[in-house]
């Protein structure tokens, strides 16, 4: 049980896949994901200095890229043609937050408190949604399309209504948000504070559950596996720690050597006919690790999670499906689910 565990991806048609991290240096990666001689291998498909300030922001809609700076500037990029389409000016601010909707819209956060949607067509800004009195931190969009929410310095989490362009509603929260997230399904979200998860249910005022952190969160992941939702938390302690949607710690595993700054995913469909999410590392310490979720929880992944004691922590040694070293301090990533 304490071994190191490696699987073999032995079918190249499962990855052809593109991690895309941004970096403290001010340089954006392309990293590609393929098998070679039936073993996943990282290596760069481009690198080049993106901004002249810190990337704090990357995301990944179809064929298009974008990335969001302390220079106040969003970059956007075809990935296909492997070219730079031009830059967004909209802000005056440190852009914290970007997320596509799809490859039809980019929605864009910045320090200066406000939301910018923009259509990828002609990428012309369609509105500034306006809210909040403080930086924001972090948005979501809803995998509908018709909502987002965004966490702020100012103690408040924004539903919006991307349909009307409205506030929906605003809530005081006790702490500063951090982070914000959607499950995959929509049916469930996260908000972070510093060592703190709150997961609610959409529709409910109350909290679904809390879940508890020994050290800072830097960045989150919800994954869904054999049906069931499951919450990664990417701490300061090097380590991803995976608990389930009652607030349960199911496993803890060291995969860095520093702070880990950012977590992405995505599903892939295995020679064996299962589909198990892909879940990308990125860290302080250079690195881009890609693990596959099912062995980071693999004792408790035939268990129902509610079952599992807090005793009982599952604390493997998993070795990577693969890595690549930047040699740079990673700041932020996103994943690509096509192949160009």
């Amino acid at each position: 049980m304490n071994g190191a565990k490696q699987r073999n991806i032995v079918d190249s048609s499962s990855w052809l896949r593109d991690s895309l991290p941004g970096t403290y240096e001010r340089i954006l990666y392309g990293i590609e994901a393929r098998v070679v001689d039936q073993h996943l291998t990282l290596n760069p498909r481009f690198i080049f200095p993106a901004h002249i300030g810190c990337i704090k922001a990357v995301s990944v809609g179809g064929r298009y890229l974008a990335s969001g700076s302390t220079d106040e500037i969003i970059k956007v990029y075809d990935l296909k043609k492997r070219i730079e389409l031009g830059s967004l000016h909209e802000h005056r601010g440190s852009i914290t937050a970007l997320q596509f909707h799809g490859s039809s819209h980019l929605l864009s956060a910045s320090e200066d408190g406000a939301i910018c949607i923009f259509r990828t067509k002609d990428w012309e800004p369609l509105k500034v949604l306006k809210g909040h009195k403080g930086p924001i931190n972090s948005i979501a969009v809803h995998p509908t399309g018709k909502l987002a929410l965004s966490v702020s310095r100012d103690r408040t989490v924004i539903l919006w209504n991307l349909l009307t362009g409205q506030r929906a509603s605003r809530t005081k929260t006790p702490r500063i948000g951090e982070l914000v997230l959607w499950s995959p399904s929509g049916s469930l979200y996260a908000v972070v504070y510093e060592t703190e998860i709150q997961l609610y249910s959409v529709g409910q005022a109350d909290a679904l559950s809390t879940i508890f952190a020994r050290q800072r969160i830097l960045s989150i992941l919800i994954v869904t596996h054999k049906g069931i939702d499951y919450v990664l938390c990417g701490c300061q302690d090097k380590r991803i720690h995976v608990f389930s949607t009652a607030g349960t710690e199911l496993a803890s595993v060291q995969c860095h050597e520093n702070r880990i700054k950012g977590l992405s995913s995505v599903d892939v469909a295995f020679p064996d006919g299962v589909v198990c999410p892909m879940v990308v590392s990125i860290s302080s310490d250079g690195h881009i690790r890609v693990w596959r979720f099912a062995d980071l929880i693999e004792p408790v992944d035939d268990t129902s999670a509610s079952s599992i004691s807090t005793k009982d922590v599952y604390m493997p040694h998993v070795k990577p499906l693969a890595e690549y070293n930047a040699g740079v301090r990673l700041t932020c990533v996103a994943v690509s689910g096509n192949t160009f």
